[in-house]
């Protein structure tokens, strides 16, 4: 088996999985340090942590200057990796779309990646949720066109507003609650801020349910294009829940990994680049 190293960087850390993670395994979290920003200090990092061998090729997601790639493409073709610096270390470009204009993560690139790896005849809407929700076009093998909607980093944050400050913590909700409030925000997506200010006045199971139903009810009013008649794929955070919405609209999906595509977008990329 080709052993390889992965990496996402964000502001705070560098999140990395190596060659035989389980699908459901959480990420070694390597902290940056402050005043961190040279690719040499943050491999380095990952070095002192899990040290590779020098075959052993590092695939980095996040890397600041990296020129992304226009869509339509593939969302990984051979020769699209950067060297970097380090010998051994290679740059994921992200994606752009141009009209509207939108910037997909090179993280995400690889998740779409390591979902057409899997399966390569996939022809539909690939829905990558999470603080940012992706909804992906594909065809042919290539990501066609792309719309975002910031449902998840929103319910994150109305959840510890002074609003919902008085309600327990907890991931429990009310599905029958879940399902009358998205029916009516997906109907009637202008009555999104009333039923949010109506929330915290519920029960715990109820409020958190009418949250989580009022968000995701009005982003798919708002990418009704990208599921209606569609085949979908839906992956992360709370797909359980999105499963359940659209099939409410006759609209059934299948579920994946989120953790599991992305390495399998890190196999993919780094089986280009294998000695």
């Amino acid at each position: 088996m080709l052993d390889w190293i992965g990496a996402v960087a964000t502001a705070q850390n560098v999140q990395v999985w190596a060659a035989g993670a389980e699908p459901d395994a959480p990420p070694l979290t390597v902290p940056l340090m402050p005043g961190t920003t040279r690719l040499s200090e943050v491999v380095a990092g990952l070095t002192a942590r899990l040290p590779r061998k020098a075959d052993r090729p590092v695939i980095f997601c996040g890397a600041a200057g990296v020129a992304p790639r226009a869509l339509p493409c593939r969302p990984f073709a051979p020769g699209c990796l950067q060297p970097a610096g380090p010998p051994g270390v290679w740059h994921m470009p992200g994606l752009q779309q141009h009209a509207p204009q939108t910037l997909l993560p090179a993280a995400t690139a690889l998740q779409l990646a390591g979902c057409l790896a899997a399966d390569p005849a996939f022809d539909g809407v690939i829905c990558l949720t999470g603080p940012t929700s992706v909804w992906a076009e594909v065809s042919a093998g290539e990501v066609v066109s792309v719309t975002l909607l910031m449902s998840g980093a929103l319910a994150e944050a109305i959840a510890v507003s002074p609003a919902f400050a008085t309600l327990p913590s907890g991931t429990e909700l009310s599905l029958d609650t879940f399902d009358a409030d998205l029916a009516e925000t997906l109907s009637r997506p202008e009555r999104l801020l009333r039923l949010l200010a109506e929330a915290p006045a519920l029960p715990a199971l109820e409020a958190r349910a009418r949250l989580y139903a009022a968000l995701i009810g009005a982003e798919l009013a708002a990418a009704r294009p990208w599921w209606l008649g569609r085949r979908l794929r839906v992956l992360g955070p709370r797909a359980a829940l999105y499963l359940r919405a659209l099939a409410a609209q006759g609209a059934p999906a299948s579920e994946g990994s989120a953790n599991a595509a992305l390495i399998a977008g890190f196999a993919l990329a780094a089986r280009s680049v294998a000695p």
